[in-house]
């Protein structure tokens, strides 16, 4: 064999072992550890889960094309069109490569542990339960169950990870991580409990994340290659 094709094979092998590691993501807790201490969602039709449909229809009746318009860009999970709005313009994957797979394998880590929660609590989505009470779907239909929410899960942690590189605009960045679970209400997918209960979930994965050294090396290289002086003041003009 040709050493250029012995060198594309062992090219394309490590390439794929380095994808499904992003894949996979980062070791978590068996899904117990989380049923423990995410409480479970409202049972339908008890006063906290009317509630939650009462919040549902308040939000889509005021909704404004602006804000359903919004919806549409987090739906597409992108994180550099999500945090664009906080970070800027400059804020590409091309201009943060390791950045990109970072927040890839935070979403890897986070899709495993929310299946498994999704399948436990089998929590209708409002679309699917209350259709007939007036909610509407801005975002279509998807076969999985509502609680908690992925995308709020993957908005919170994505902010509490970019927090950890730009510490000077958390506030800024958690703010826009908490609009992706504001528009999945918006969208008539979810409930606000399933958002609230998404961002307990984050804490719970990013607590376990900054204890896994793997993790914290990775954040620290990331943090050093594309976000060193990020902030800094720039010099005045006049000297």
């Amino acid at each position: 064999m040709k050493p250029t094709a012995v060198f594309l094979i062992l090219a394309l092998s490590f390439l794929s072992r380095v994808s499904l590691y992003a894949e996979e993501g980062w070791p978590m807790p068996p899904t117990s550890y989380f049923i423990e201490r995410i409480p479970p969602p409202p049972s339908e039709g008890d006063a906290v889960d009317l509630s939650d449909l009462d919040y549902v229809l308040a939000i889509q009746s005021c909704a404004t094309q602006e804000e359903i318009e919004h919806v549409k860009l987090t739906a597409a999970l992108n994180p550099f069109a999500i945090f664009g709005e906080v970070l800027g313009a400059d804020f590409v994957v091309a201009n943060y490569p390791l950045t990109d797979e970072l927040l890839t394998k935070i979403s890897a880590t986070a899709e495993h542990v929310k299946d498994e929660l999704k399948a436990h609590y089998a929590r209708k989505r409002p679309i699917d339960a209350h259709e007939k009470d007036g909610v509407v779907s801005y975002d279509g239909r998807d076969s999985k169950f509502s609680y908690p929410s992925g995308h709020s899960l993957r908005g919170w942690l994505w902010a509490l990870v970019l927090s950890e590189l730009d510490p000077k605009k958390k506030h800024q960045l958690i703010h826009c991580g908490a609009r992706v679970g504001s528009d999945r209400v918006v969208a008539g997918v979810h409930y606000q409990s399933d958002i609230m209960a998404s961002r307990a979930l984050g804490r719970l994965i990013f607590n376990k994340l900054k204890s896994d050294p793997s993790f914290v090396e990775e954040l620290a290289v990331v943090k050093a290659k594309e976000w060193a002086g990020k902030n800094q003041k720039q010099p005045r003009a006049d000297g």
